[in-house]
């Protein structure tokens, strides 16, 4: 694993089962979200989305934009909006991969992240991860990003500001604890480092 990604001792990790508790989502009081990392494919939750679905399968690993925070659904009016709008970010991404062109998938995928995190994000988020989220090669993403969003050699190795870091994280779904515990992301990091990063925070 890349030397540069540090690692966080955390006892807190994300298990999706209805036994854990009540259904989360992610806060709409800010422009936040989480991409969400499976075996073959990334999905993108933003503001409103429910994240602890009892059907859904564990997370190969999870990378916040900005900096997301958790509300318990009680009511089934809440859960109710709360699985709307996974599935409102479901359709957009659906709408997006849909199309046949890969660089045009590409290039929508830039434009969305773009349009509701700003240029920062879409020229700080890792090639393989754009990747699996548009259904694209890496190679496609970062052809694509170096015409259309990359101005110099420096964008690559910039961050995003302290409050609007990327980061690999695990959520905690203890009662009464919802902070993101994280670690830094890197530009350069592989779906493979950045899978083992997760790995690392859960079973500390």
């Amino acid at each position: 694993m890349n030397s540069q990604l540090p690692v966080l001792n955390s006892s807190e990790y994300l298990e999706v089962s209805s036994s854990t508790g009540p259904l989360l989502a992610i806060s709409e009081q800010k422009k936040s979200g989480l991409i969400l990392c499976k075996d073959y494919h990334a999905e993108f939750a933003g503001p409103g989305a429910a994240i602890n679905c009892s059907v859904e399968p564990a997370y190969r690993a999870v990378i916040a934009i900005g900096s997301p925070t958790l509300a318990p659904m009680f009511t089934v009016e809440d859960r109710r909006r709360a699985y709307g709008r996974r599935i409102q970010w479901g359709r957009w991404l659906q709408r997006i991969v849909e199309n046949p062109e890969p660089t045009i998938r590409a290039e929508k995928l830039l434009a969305g992240f773009e349009e509701f995190f700003g240029r920062q994000v879409v020229v700080s988020l890792p090639g393989e991860v754009l990747a699996l989220l548009a259904g694209v090669f890496p190679g496609t993403i970062e052809m694509v990003r170096s015409q259309h969003w990359r101005t110099n050699r420096f964008d690559a190795a910039v961050y995003l500001s302290c409050s609007d870091q990327l980061k690999v994280t695990t959520i905690s779904l203890e009662a009464g604890q919802r902070e993101v515990t994280s670690v830094p992301l890197l530009t350069t990091a592989t779906v493979s480092e950045i899978e083992q990063t997760y790995a690392v925070l859960r079973s500390a």
